[in-house]
């Protein structure tokens, strides 16, 4: 059996040109595309398509998908308006993203969301978001971290019997982040499995083994964090068991 084929779902941005000139490109930082590789997967780009039926031939040459970090959702898509806090959002974008987890859900392809890919798959599945840390109503630690993306600066503790948990091993689990927003509601089928001692919620993750997701970033922690590697190992693993 070969690698399975890991889609990452691209994010857009306008690079400021000499001359005034923007440059507009699609991405995925290289941290998504080595972790995939050392999780024993092969990463493919997927840029930002609004042709569902080109996106949908994209989304065929899968094994699993990784959702991973960007900016904010688009409130629309949980039925909110736009909060003053609330950052950059794409509509497009989002609507790319959310046909992406549709058809994962439909061909039952196992995927892996990452800060704003957790978030996101929330709002797909029926869950909502806080859209600034600030309106839980209690105080939070720092969630938006001026270190290094590779300092490990907050415990995570984990639920016990979770798979997230038997991914991780032991605890502690100390890690990054960098992120304003939160889970408010866990979307249909998900349950939380990770969060600080002061309430923010860090991981969700399926019944059926189909979903995980952390508000981290582990792809910067590889080195910091070894343990980490294991999500994109656990992907894997799921997908080499959904080809079976």
């Amino acid at each position: 059996m070969g690698r399975p084929i890991i889609g990452i779902l691209s994010s857009r941005f306008d690079i400021s040109l000499p001359g005034g000139q923007n440059l507009p490109i699609e991405y995925a930082s290289v941290a998504y595309c080595r972790s995939v590789v050392r999780g024993g997967g092969t990463p493919i780009l997927l840029p930002v398509t609004p042709e569902p039926e080109l996106a949908e031939q994209m989304f065929a040459q899968c094994d699993g998908v990784l959702f991973p970090g960007g900016i904010d959702v688009d409130p629309r898509f949980y039925g909110e308006a736009p909060d003053p806090m609330l950052g950059t959002v794409d509509s497009t974008m989002d609507r790319f993203w959310l046909q992406a987890l549709d058809f994962a859900l439909d061909h039952k392809l196992p995927l892996l969301g990452i800060c704003r890919g957790m978030q996101l798959v929330n709002v797909g599945l029926g869950g909502s978001l806080y859209q600034d840390l600030v309106h839980r109503g209690v105080p939070s630690y720092l969630h938006s971290q001026k270190q290094s993306r590779d300092y490990l600066m907050h415990q995570v503790k984990l639920t016990p019997g979770s798979r997230l948990g038997a991914v991780l091993g032991e605890e502690p689990v100390y890690t990054n982040t960098m992120h304003h927003q939160c889970v408010k509601e866990p979307g249909k089928g998900l349950k939380l499995v990770a969060q600080t001692d002061d309430g923010v919620p860090e991981a969700l993750e399926s019944e059926d083994g189909q979903i995980m997701l952390v508000q981290w970033h582990p792809e910067a922690l590889l080195e910091t964090e070894p343990r980490m590697c294991r999500l994109f190992e656990d992907l894997i693993e799921r997908c080499r068991g959904a080809q079976q």
